[in-house]
């Protein structure tokens, strides 16, 4: 019969452990990098973006936890690290109804950075995620010791919201909302009737 060899066992000296160890598919991209690339943060430079890294909230919402409640004056947004978060709203028939779903990478809630109206819609964690939330007064901070970093981010801020009210403007026109751009020359101007 023949000995089976053995393999000597690997020793592993606990304090370097996690420092040798390759586990790709559970480390997280940085949280720099995955700031860079979101549109409002992407003028911002690599020392910059380190600065708002350590600035910003990071949180882990189990699935069916509130985000954001309806109603609730709101102070800023939110970035979806991983998971996902439903837009909902109360039916006609008081169920919560999903009217959109945003996943990894996607804002939610930026108007509040500059305006701090009750939110009209809910948000909820789809399923376990994780958010990275920015708020107006880390937006505040900045203004007020990197002015410079702060109107960056404020210009991409401009673009994005002008985006967003630009494609909610052209779908109130699909729909056949009466708007102040008519081209058949007729007004909504009751003084000029």
């Amino acid at each position: 019969m023949a000995e089976a060899t053995a393999t000597p066992e690997r020793l592993i000296d606990p304090e370097w452990e996690n420092f040798f160890a390759t586990r790709t598919s559970q480390t997280k991209e940085p949280l720099q990098k995955l700031l860079g690339r979101v549109s409002i943060f992407n003028l911002l430079r690599a020392k910059e973006l380190r600065t708002l890294a350590r600035i910003v909230h990071t949180r882990e919402f189990a699935r069916g936890e509130i985000v954001i409640k309806r109603g609730v004056q709101q102070s800023g947004l939110y970035l979806v690290r991983t998971g996902s978060v439903d837009i909902v709203r109360a039916a006609a028939d008081g169920r919560r109804e999903v009217i959109g779903t945003l996943g990894p990478e996607e804002l939610l809630g930026e108007f509040a950075l500059l305006d701090d109206s009750p939110r009209s819609t809910s948000v909820v964690a789809a399923e376990r995620s994780e958010l990275i939330g920015f708020f107006k007064p880390d937006l505040t901070d900045i203004l007020a010791t990197d002015p410079a970093m702060g109107c960056m981010i404020l210009l991409r801020l401009g673009e994005d919201m002008t985006a967003t009210l630009n494609k909610d403007y052209r779908r109130l026109c699909e729909l056949g909302w009466p708007l102040l751009d008519r081209t058949d020359g007729d007004t909504l101007d009751p003084t000029t009737s």
